[in-house]
């Protein structure tokens, strides 16, 4: 898509609020720091968020977590409720598709309907997720991860409830930015190598509660520039124990090496 043409894209749905006009967002997106990214506000239909949220936190409060050293975390790929649906389908119609790759230059983007490690993403508390960079190839279609959009349903959110996106420079030295979860928060950025993101502090909401979120993940036939990451080292914190280093490993097998090595020493987070 040609990004100087400011071609205002319509959509039928009733979840997108007016037009999409990436000029509106393209300068502030790709002069974003710590690398481009952009937060829309006000775009998908408020009745539609609250429903959404209303109708996905009691299968969220029921998804089982996985509990490793380098997350805690639930998701699945199919939200219970027809707004979540409708909010996900619209972020994969033709519409936003043209916007997204107006908005971030990149031509010939896939959307996954099936999202694959996407759709409703659930962290209750005591939960999160390390910085890290996002997987590089779809498992299945073997296609490329090019784009990220992330939509919160979380109304009321308090900043004590942490669960902040945080954004940090490619190399983990230091947090950039960071974007509170609050419901109807559109963020949109490339997966790429520099970008190094996530909710590294456990999640502080009451028990009934759980952050949500929905996402939806877009490919391309060719990879994207820059390298790929080690697949023996993670980024993390820098004050982040040393095993934040390394590859997830399941929480359960992680204290059983601990106790081999330090009796009666547990993995605590």
């Amino acid at each position: 898509m040609d990004s100087g043409v400011a071609s205002r894209h319509r959509s039928d749905s009733p979840v997108l609020l007016g037009g999409l006009l990436a000029d509106d967002y393209q300068p502030g997106y790709e002069e974003a720091t710590p690398w481009p990214h952009t937060v829309i506000e006000g775009l998908i239909n408020p009745a539609v968020i609250a429903a959404a949220e209303s109708e996905e936190l009691e299968l969220a409060l029921s998804l089982p977590l996985r509990h490793a050293t380098r997350q805690i975390k639930a998701e699945t790929p199919r939200p219970s409720g027809r707004n979540a649906l409708a909010i996900l389908q619209a972020l994969c119609g033709p519409s936003f598709l043209t916007f997204l790759e107006d908005l971030t230059g990149i031509a010939g983007l896939i959307p996954d309907p099936g999202h694959y490690w996407a759709g409703l993403q659930v962290f209750p508390p005591g939960a999160f997720q390390a910085l890290h960079r996002d997987f590089r190839v779809h498992p299945i279609t073997r296609l490329f991860h090019r784009v990220n959009v992330l939509v919160y349903l979380n109304s009321g959110w308090r900043s004590d409830y942490g669960g902040d996106l945080e954004l940090w420079a490619s190399d983990a030295s230091t947090c950039v930015r960071r974007i509170p979860p609050k419901a109807g928060t559109l963020v949109i950025f490339e997966s790429s190598w520099a970008a190094v993101h996530g909710i590294p502090d456990p999640i502080r909401c009451p028990a009934n509660r759980a952050r949500l979120s929905l996402a939806s993940n877009y490919y391309t036939v060719a990879p994207g520039p820059g390298p790929k990451e080690s697949m023996f080292r993670r980024p993390k914190r820098p004050d982040d124990p040393w095993y934040m280093s390394f590859p997830s490993v399941e929480r359960r097998i992680f204290n059983e090496f601990r106790e081999f090595m330090s009796p009666g020493v547990t993995f605590e987070r």
